[in-house]
This record gives structure tokens, sequence and C-alpha cells, in this order.
């Protein structure tokens, strides 16, 4: 790939430069602190909010539960952010003009293109280890018994999982020179990507499978691996990204 590691300093000088890598790690410091406190703290607010009428009896709160939820809800807000970083890292430079000026150099296609993927890639980790760190932290602090090792290969899962919508929105971004149009297929497509693991035996191979999977590692369950799921995941990556750079190639830049 020509080119390459003089792009992936660009992007990574220019991730640093916007704070893009602080507004990201932001958001998952937020939930990872945040969704601790609120598990552990919920019973104990609506047991106030029904002092005067109905009783609501709630199970006492746990870490494996504290830990599921923070990755629940970073399947959402998490899918989201890698979906709004990625659909303008094409479709931008191409309205501007910016894509025209650097493909004109000697760097190829599909430098251009992996750059930008490595680039977001690197953002949405430090995210995520800084997020995951906090939550584990705060769990360990609030609960007892917060599992480490199985936080981690659950941790491990959700990042795969996002870097899977990266792909996706970056070939969207590269096929279109809207962002919103970018953005929006991005996202539909990452969720009829994790509704299809609801569907029976083909939703064992699903995304979706991933976080499933890191569920039953929290819970201390036997079963629930989902390595088919891993596999489909790198190829819908791979593909995604070999799609964008080959229709980038034949697209009017």
């Amino acid at each position: 790939m020509k080119g390459l590691l003089a792009l992936l300093k660009k992007e990574l000088t220019e991730q640093l430069r916007t704070n893009r890598v602080i507004i990201v790690a932001g958001v998952f410091l937020f939930f990872g602190l945040s969704t601790p406190l609120m598990i552990r703290y919920l019973p104990e607010l609506i047991k106030m909010a029904g002092e005067g009428g109905m009783t609501i009896e709630l199970p006492p709160p746990t870490a494996v539960q504290a830990m599921a939820e923070y990755t629940s809800t970073m399947m959402q807000f998490g899918v989201l952010i890698a979906v709004l970083v990625a659909m303008g890292a094409v479709a931008k430079e191409r309205e501007s003009g910016t894509a025209t000026l650097v493909l004109s150099k000697p760097v190829s296609y599909a430098a251009f293109v992996t750059a930008k993927f490595a680039a977001l890639s690197f953002t949405t980790l430090i995210a995520t280890v800084l997020g995951g760190l906090a939550c584990w932290g705060y769990t360990y602090l609030l609960f007892d018994g917060a599992p480490g090792a199985a936080f981690f290969y659950q941790n491990v899962l959700l990042f795969l999982y996002l870097l899977m919508a990266i792909a996706v929105t970056l070939l969207f971004s590269s096929l279109f020179r809207s962002q919103l149009a970018a953005g929006a297929l991005g996202l539909v497509a990452t969720i009829a990507l994790t509704l299809l693991s609801a569907l029976p035996w083909i939703g064992e191979y699903m995304p979706g499978a991933l976080i499933s999977w890191g569920n039953h590692l929290l819970a201390g369950e036997p079963g629930g691996e989902a390595w088919g799921a891993v596999l489909v995941t790198v190829f819908i990556i791979i593909l995604s990204l070999y799609l964008a750079w080959t229709g980038l190639k034949k697209k009017e830049i």
C-alpha cells in the first residue's frame, strides 16, 4: 500500500489536533463512570420515589449487572459515536477537495482508506480502554466480585463490534459525497446486522452475537461461544474496506 505510513501519520495527527480522541474518550468515560453508579443507586431512588404510594421491590444490583449494562449502553451510544466520527472521513474530504489533492500524490486508494480506518480504530481503542477501566474501577468500588478477566474479554468483543460499525460507515463515506447519507446508511446497516443475531441459526454468526457471548462470560455461564460471529465480523470489516477503496477508485473524486 503505497504511502500508507505517511497517510497514517497524517490521520493520527488530525485525530489529536481536532481533539477527537479526547471527545470520544470523554463520552466513553462518562458512561463508564455513570453506569455502575446508576445501577448501584437505582433501587434506592425508586424506593424513595415510591414512599408515598406503591412500593416497587427490585433485587439487589450486582457487579455483573452493572458491567453488562455498560456494554449494552455502548452498543447503542458507542455505535452512534463510531458512525459520527467515520461518516465524514472520506465524504468530507471529497466534498472539500482534499481527497483530490491527497490522491494526486504517489499514494494508493487502498492506503488512503486503510489509514483512515486505522486512525479511527486508534481513537476507538483509546476510548474503549478508558471507558472499560472506569467502569471496572467504579464497579469494583461499589459492588462485590467484579470479574476482571471476563470484563476484559467483553470489551475486546465490544471493540471488534465497533470496528465493524466504523468499517461499514467508512464504506458508505467512500461511496457518497454526503456525510449525512453515509452516516444514515452506516447506522442502518449496523443495526440491521445486529438485528439479524435474533434469527435462529444464522443469528449465532452475526456481529450481535459477540455481545451475547461477552454477557455469558460475565455471568460465568458455560457455552455462548461465538467464534463464527468473530470470523464473520472480521470478514465484514475486510470486505467493507476493500469495497471502500475499489468503489472510491471508480468514483469521480
